[in-house]
């Protein structure tokens, strides 16, 4: 029920302006190769990408749920496109929403859950990652949250040395701040996705559900860009993921430029797939593709590395 409230609250509030409209990428009027000559592939934990967006952690559990989860994993093997799939934790408790996690993609557990229990769900979806999300405000305000944390990095180290899959620390609509990110390397944690607040905004989700909400802690958080320029420093000791609030291709160009590796889409793509439909947003993923080659020509970048830099913050 509660994963079912969050969809309905979160495709009721629209993206609009976000810190990446502080940016402009570098134009260029004369374009030096063909749409032939731009690699799109990146490489995230040790593996090849051959683009680099993704559809990120949505949801799970729950026969409507798991109904979008599996559309948006046909939606994304036919579009060769990586699948990040929404939190585990419905199935530790449910046989059936056990049996629908998607395989062989990640599986997505929270800091406050026993490292036994995530180094098995490892084996049971047999996973490619890990990501192990963390949300202490969420967990705050919602009605139903954990409220003790003493435990939350000692799971995160232990996992972390036991681990048969490479790690994605994932933060869930808040950012990260260099401490965070310092902590992630120190642990030797392959990649971060810093999930910016520019999306959708669980504080806000959780005080509508909440009987005496907090409305003022919903101003916490780092931006997306913010937490970008933060990280990017340390591109070349961890892995850079990018989310929250990318509506567009432009803004996956923006977030590459500002040092990101990879970056996931959510809610943009679930509007699509409840309003319109599975091939609707098939077609859009493609548009996507062909639009960030286009966008990489105008940078003179034939691959993502060369995208790196060329973006400028507005006066």
């Amino acid at each position: 029920m509660r994963k079912k409230e969050h969809i309905k609250i979160a495709l009721q509030t629209k993206t609009t302006k976000t810190s990446l409209d502080n940016y402009k990428i570098d134009y260029n009027s004369i374009p030096l190769f063909n749409i032939d000559n731009v690699d799109t592939s990146t490489t995230i934990c040790g593996y090849k990408w051959q683009y680099p967006f993704f559809i990120n952690a949505i949801t799970a559990g729950g026969d409507e749920c798991n109904e979008i989860n599996k559309k948006l994993e046909e939606i994304c093997n036919e579009c060769n496109i990586e699948f990040f799939p929404g939190s585990y934790s419905p199935a530790l408790k449910n046989e059936q929403d056990k049996k629908a996690y998607p395989k062989n993609k990640s599986v997505n557990l929270g800091l406050d859950k026993d490292p036994k229990l995530i180094l098995k769900a490892i084996k049971d979806t047999d996973a490619k990652y890990l990501q192990m999300h963390t949300n202490p405000l969420q967990e705050m305000i919602m009605p139903e949250g954990d409220r003790n944390f003493d435990k939350w990095f000692n799971n995160l180290e232990e996992v972390t040395k036991k681990s048969t899959v490479p790690i994605i620390l994932k933060e869930t609509g808040f950012g990260m701040n260099e401490k965070t990110l310092q902590t992630a390397i120190n642990l030797k944690i392959q990649a971060v996705d810093i999930s910016g607040k520019d999306g959708t905004n669980f504080a806000q989700i959780e005080n509508t559900r909440n009987e005496n909400p907090s409305p003022y802690l919903e101003e916490i958080g780092i931006s997306t860009a913010d937490s970008l320029e933060i990280a990017k420093k340390y591109r070349e000791k961890i892995d850079i993921i990018a989310s929250g609030g990318i509506r567009n291709p432009l803004d996956v160009i923006k977030c590459l430029a500002l040092g990101a590796k990879a970056v996931g889409v959510s809610k943009i793509f679930l509007e699509i797939l409840i309003n319109d439909g599975k091939e609707a947003l098939i077609c859009e993923i493609e548009k996507w593709k062909t639009e960030i080659k286009y966008l990489m020509i105008l940078m003179h970048a034939k691959n993502i590395d060369e995208l790196y830099g060329k973006i400028t913050k507005y006066n």
